[in-house]
């Protein structure tokens, strides 16, 4: 089954529950007051599940980073946007994820330097502070030669 047919499926069986515990709400019953209660709070909550869901399956980089090391993987550069999306794994982590940081062009330019010679780098680092600008979190990349400069 395609998992765009699987998400269809899910999406829907969470829309008939959502449906049917908000529909609960409405039963004119009185005595049964925290019957509504209960399904006005599971109902509230299975809203939120499934951008929840999407968020964490889907892969759509994360704007507000948890501060700390990570290594990086790979990266694309959005000028037009004002983005830097980084593929990225925590050192102690075993899932990698994607994160957005804002655009700055001296990294952006530093970024397609190591692209082109891939080769005489070992490990591109990116420490995430928990300071944030208007446009994202404040960050500083660590990059590591394989061999150190005569200078």
């Amino acid at each position: 089954m395609s998992e765009l047919l699987v998400f269809i499926i899910v999406y829907a069986l969470h829309a008939a529950t959502v449906c049917f515990l908000f529909v609960m709400l409405f039963v004119h019953d009185v005595r049964r007051w925290w019957l509504k209660a209960a399904a006005l709070a599971l109902g509230l909550g299975a809203l939120i599940l499934p951008l929840n869901l999407a968020n964490k399956t889907l892969g759509y980089p994360d704007p507000w980073p948890l501060p700390g090391r990570y290594d990086v993987l790979g990266w694309d550069v959005d000028e037009s946007g004002g983005a830097l999306f980084l593929f990225v794994m925590r050192p102690d982590g075993s899932e990698p994820y994607h994160l957005r940081v804002p655009f700055e062009l001296g990294i952006a330019l530093k970024l397609q330097e190591v692209a082109e010679e891939v080769s005489i780098y070992k490990q591109i680092t990116v420490d995430i502070f928990p300071e944030t600008t208007e446009y994202g979190p404040k960050y500083a990349f660590n990059i590591e030669r394989v061999f150190k400069d005569d200078e």
